[in-house]
């Protein structure tokens, strides 16, 4: 992708699954790669620095602000600029599908707080810098149930339907500033946490059932939502802001 060598890009939620996917693609783009989680980050640190890009792993609770301003703190002590940050991290693997009226208040909040919430302070902790930059991307992970209005999953659905409209509404107010803020909605992908939400077979006939809705007729796997992040970031989308890119294989026409 044009422009993407030496940037430095932010990923949260990179220690698996399709975070670490974004983290390997920046990579091998020539990027600086940030890879922040709560989890452990050795395994895509190792991944990436195989891959032959500089990277920092980050140990970062995203709904403390304390830990996203020492985030944004030691990249630019290594660093010194942010130019991308991708909002990936979120609660989905360890859900479960649940009637809306049977939901724990506790689980509706954490979700809330992991999903929505810590997106907003992330992006707050990070703009100051790319104003100062006069230049920036900032790349939201939504989901395709939000199109989909996936029943059992309220509090998620919700949450990435926040996202979405957080995506415009920053947009908006960024303007005249260099920073464009978009959005990427993914489709059911063959990830472990996907594999959590419900039990072996439930999955497969949920699998079964989106394949066969899609235009393009095969699972959809982590790697396929990569070049459409990286596109994102790149100077080819410097007129594309407020935005938000369906990669589902076709289920949904939006």
């Amino acid at each position: 992708m044009a422009g993407l060598k030496d940037k430095v890009v932010i990923i949260t939620g990179a220690a698996r699954g399709i975070g670490q996917e974004y983290s390997l693609r920046f990579a091998q783009e020539g990027c600086k790669v940030v890879a922040a989680d709560v989890l452990d980050v050795t395994d895509t640190v190792k991944k990436v620095e195989a891959a032959g890009a500089q990277v920092l792993g980050l140990k970062v609770d995203v709904t403390s602000n304390a830990e996203l301003a020492a985030m944004v703190e030691k990249t630019l002590a290594r660093f010194t600029r942010i130019d991308v940050l991708v909002n990936n991290a979120a609660i989905y693997g360890g859900l479960r599908m649940t009637p809306f009226d049977m939901l724990a208040e506790e689980e509706w909040d954490r979700v809330m707080a992991v999903n929505v919430k810590a997106v907003w302070q992330a992006c707050r902790a990070v703009v100051p810098v790319m104003l100062k930059q006069k230049h920036g991307k900032i790349i939201n992970i939504s989901s395709g149930t939000i199109w989909m209005g996936v029943p059992y999953l309220l509090h998620y659905v919700t949450s990435k339907g926040a996202v979405w409209a957080m995506t415009r509404s920053l947009a908006r107010e960024l303007s005249g500033t260099g920073i464009n803020v978009n959005a990427v909605t993914p489709g059911f992908t063959m990830t472990e946490a996907s594999m959590n939400i419900t039990n072996r077979e439930q999955f497969e006939q949920t699998r079964d059932m989106i394949v066969s809705a899609q235009i393009i007729k095969r699972s959809e796997q982590a790697t396929d939502l990569v070049g459409a992040v990286a596109f994102l970031a790149s100077s080819d989308a410097d007129f594309i802001t407020g935005q938000t890119i369906n990669v589902d294989g076709g289920a949904i026409h939006h």
